[in-house]
């Protein structure tokens, strides 16, 4: 799975290691459900282009602020990626219809 090696290096490169093991675990989990999610795949994709060019864009700028420590950068990873994995859960549950709030 090259796209889970190439965010993990992004992510590592700008962000830290442990972000960027977490970032390529979970782009390869995604990607092993979108191949059996129809329509899924497109969307993952879609997702891994725009984590990459934030971090390509404003990797320097989070790791310019952040200074020697990586705590602001990492937080703000972390919340990136909540977001991104909340959103993604909440649209395969849209998918599959396993939503129980109807």
């Amino acid at each position: 799975m090259l796209p889970a090696l190439i965010v993990g290096g992004l992510t590592a490169w700008y962000l830290g290691v442990r972000p960027g093991v977490i970032a390529a675990f979970i782009t390869f989990a995604a990607l092993i459900v979108s191949s059996f999610v129809p329509g899924l795949t497109m969307a993952v994709y879609a997702l891994v282009l725009a984590w990459c060019a934030a971090l390509y864009f404003l990797g320097a700028k989070m790791t310019k602020e952040g200074g020697a420590k990586a705590g602001p950068s990492i937080g703000a990873a972390t919340t990136v990626l909540s977001g991104i994995a909340s959103q993604a859960s909440s649209w395969l549950k849209k998918i599959t219809g396993s939503d129980k709030s109807k």
